[in-house]
């Protein structure tokens, strides 16, 4: 039995919005949740492909709903982007198309921001960006014409916001790139990718097989699960439905109503 093997996971880490909280509101039993699961000698990080905010907002946010967390309890996807950097490119300059959170989490990495027009960056970095400028988009895009590569932190279409709507994400930012310059990112960051499950691997020193991802989107959580070969666990109180899932090739290794049910398990 699949839910069986949640006994044998060290380390969890959790999706954040649809799946702990909505909006602004935690959802039922999360509260008592994470203090049960580290009585149980449980880890877990909170992560999120949201670039456009850094740790100490996430933190006080969860901390606000009554969960006690750290910033270094949050994994983001320009975590994983600094992670990569430095590996290919630890001294990159580098032309951001992002909020000043994301600049400066990059800058907190020890990256170089390039904020003139004159000077030629080793990449272009997009990101989720709320308060995005026309000027930025189209510098951007000239730099890439001109063949300076980009990487995006993550790939998500849509970021869901209250009542169930949703407003234009990273994803859709890359489209109107690509329709402008013709060209893909050469990489891309979050989930579903494996650069996250790196950096968590690294940090925390765990094995795959003593993880699992915990969230409620099929096409970034469940397949970031899959993807990497760590167990994939879908909550059904966010945007997955069952319909969904029997309608698409994602499976998930576990399906459960809520994170709460993990309890019953370990």
């Amino acid at each position: 039995m699949e839910k069986e093997r949640l006994k044998d996971i060290k380390c969890f880490l959790f999706d954040m919005d649809g799946t702990i909280y909505l909006g602004n509101a935690l959802l039922p039993g999360v509260a008592d949740f994470f203090k049960k699961l580290r009585d149980a000698g449980k880890d877990y990080y909170f992560v999120t492909n949201n670039s456009s905010k850094g740790h100490i907002h996430y933190a006080k946010k969860l901390i606000r709903m009554g969960i006690s967390a750290e910033p270094r309890d949050v994994v983001i996807s320009s975590d994983a982007l600094n992670y990569y950097l430095q590996k290919i490119r630890p001294q990159a300059k580098l032309y951001i198309l992002g909020t000043e959170e994301l600049k400066e989490t990059i800058r907190n990495a020890g990256f170089t921001i390039i904020e003139d027009e004159q000077t030629t960056p080793d990449f272009v970095i997009v990101g989720f960006d709320m308060s995005l400028e026309y000027k930025t988009l189209a510098h951007s895009c000239r730099l890439i014409d001109k063949g300076v590569p980009f990487i995006a932190t993550h790939s998500d279409v849509r970021c869901p916001i209250e009542n169930g709507e949703f407003i234009p994400d990273c994803g859709a930012m890359l489209a109107l790139i690509k329709s402008a310059t013709g060209k893909e990112p050469v990489n891309i960051m979050g989930k579903p990718n494996h650069y996250i499950i790196d950096l968590v691997r690294e940090k925390a020193n765990y094995e795959k097989d003593e993880i699992a991802m915990v969230g409620d989107r099929l096409y970034t959580d469940i397949a970031f699960g899959l993807n990497n070969n760590i167990l994939s666990v879908l909550v059904l109180t966010g945007e997955a439905t069952m319909d969904d899932v029997e309608r698409t090739n994602i499976r998930p290794d576990i399906i459960l109503n809520n994170v709460v049910e993990i309890l019953d398990y370990i």
